[in-house]
């Protein structure tokens, strides 16, 4: 898990910046506990100082270094059960203007329990000798009578070498990398963690450890990767790899590390936090109100199916398609989400939010026994349009079934003026058909009049004949030309 601290870095595997006024010393830590196959459980801290933070001074190669002063102590109580106070020296630098950051690795040899890290950081080369302190609560240690993944060292590389000391375990070099956030220019998540105890349960066989790159509970979209190895069940199996993510997008995720039997029961699970930024890729993540729209295969199939009215035509194939039987729910929610995006890429959640009150609307008006109102063709016409600014409704004509004449002043892409007409010859089914519109790509009948007066759409006698005359006492064509 990894948080950020206003003074100082601290947490399991957590990375904090000792926010930088001028001339103050800068450097994040991070720490993770492991145990040695005989039970012994130790600590390791891992530091790095920002060396821009430093003031660097002339030594006697005449080049340049800096320095940052350390102590580090753990408390049980009142008690300081193991410290530590030393010097860490930058890289030599010809040039002050180019100082570089360097790390740190110290190893605390301690029983399992519950400590306070007390830590604190100063430049001996600043006359001001301005001190950074915090403090943060760690645990220690792993219990023997279960199994259980380790902390996780993040690495920036590894080499192997048959060196001994804080920066090598298990053949390895290894140098940490200890920031939370992964920047665009890293392009793989290096981790090195250890799992105990799994010869207690399955010995002689082998398990399988799964790694993955979940999300962070947001419903991030993004391809997961994920991968799997085996190992023979032992008291401590190290375990070294990486993670591709170069190509996943700005946001928060979780490296999952898991062991498995093989029967694929579930021995250990641990999550590791961290961030991403990579502003070229775009960002996968839905936000979590969609989540009420997702719930399911069926809620989120009827989501999508609403859509008609206003999709394109390059997505009718997901609406009103049979694409929907097939699609997995994580290319469901892709498209869904993307869908509303593509129309508000500021706030897609509020844009479908306020279609939704729009199809509600048209459900309960327009709705018949088995077809809900927004696969009517008033619907259709209320959800891609928008509401008429004049509806005209003839229900009681003695001489012509129900219609309703809709006029827009302006539709969205400039057309004004704009006409609908929707009759029915049943109008108990409540199902109002779409006889004649005046919008582009919109059905054209000229003989329209005839189908409302005739009630079964028949043509008149004349074909050339677009205008029937009103049957007396009636203003059908009046109410077409100037609705009110």
């Amino acid at each position: 898990m990894r948080r950020y601290f206003a003074i100082v870095a601290f947490g399991l595997f957590v990375s904090c910046p000792v926010h930088s006024y001028a001339r103050n010393p800068e450097a994040y830590l991070n720490f993770a506990s492991f145990s040695t196959p005989s039970g012994q459980s130790y600590l390791e801290t891992y530091l790095s100082v920002i060396g821009s933070s430093l003031k660097f001074v002339k030594n006697g190669n005449n080049k340049y270094t800096g320095r940052a002063h350390v102590t580090l102590a753990f408390m049980l109580g009142d008690s300081m059960v193991a410290s530590a106070n030393f010097n860490v020296m930058s890289p030599e630098v010809a040039d002050t203007l180019k100082k570089p950051n360097f790390i740190d690795v110290h190893r605390f040899w301690v029983k399992n329990g519950n400590y306070l890290m007390v830590f604190t950081l100063d430049d001996p080369e600043d006359a001001s000798h301005k001190i950074i302190s915090g403090k943060q609560f760690v645990r220690v240690g792993y219990g023997n009578d279960t199994a259980c993944v380790s902390d996780a060292e993040f690495l920036q590389s590894y080499t192997q070498s048959d060196k001994t000391g804080p920066y090598n375990k298990c053949g390895f070099t290894m140098i940490p990398y200890v920031y939370a956030d992964y920047p665009a220019s890293v392009k793989k998540l290096v981790f090195y963690c250890e799992i105990y105890h799994t010869d207690r349960y399955v010995p002689r066989e082998k398990v399988t450890v799964q790694y993955s790159i979940e999300d962070d509970g947001t419903y991030s979209l993004s391809n997961n990767f994920s991968s799997s190895v085996q190992r023979d069940a032992d008291t401590v199996i190290p375990f070294l790899a990486q993670v591709p993510i170069d190509n996943l997008p700005t946001g928060s995720y979780y490296l999952a590390v898991s062991v498995v039997d093989m029967n694929h029961h579930v021995l250990a699970k641990k999550k590791y936090s961290f961030t991403k930024e990579n502003p070229a890729v775009k960002s996968t993540t839905i936000p979590a109100g969609f989540a009420l729209y997702m719930a399911n295969k069926d809620t989120l199939t009827e989501s999508i199916r609403c859509l008609a009215p206003i999709s394109k035509l390059d997505e009718q194939d997901y609406v009103i398609g049979d694409s929907v039987k097939w699609m997995s729910m994580t290319e469901l929610k892709r498209f869904f989400y993307y869908f509303w995006l593509s129309r508000d890429s500021v706030h897609p959640l509020i844009a479908w939010q306020k279609y939704l009150d729009d199809v509600m609307k048209v459900n309960n008006s327009f709705k018949m026994r088995e077809m809900k109102g927004y696969r009517t063709d008033r619907g259709r016409v209320y959800l891609q349009y928008g509401p008429p600014n004049i509806r005209d409704v003839s229900i009681n004509n003695p001489t012509a079934h129900p219609y309703e004449i809709w006029e827009y002043y302006r539709l969205k892409d400039g057309q004004t003026d704009v006409k609908f007409v929707f009759f029915t010859i049943s109008p108990e089914t409540n199902n109002y058909e779409l006889l004649h519109s005046t919008a582009t790509g919109e059905i054209h009948n000229p003989h329209w009049q005839a189908a409302i007066y005739n009630g079964n759409g028949a043509l008149p006698d004349n074909l050339d004949q677009e205008k029937v005359p009103d049957q007396l006492g009636e203003q059908l064509n009046d109410e077409f030309n100037n609705p009110h």
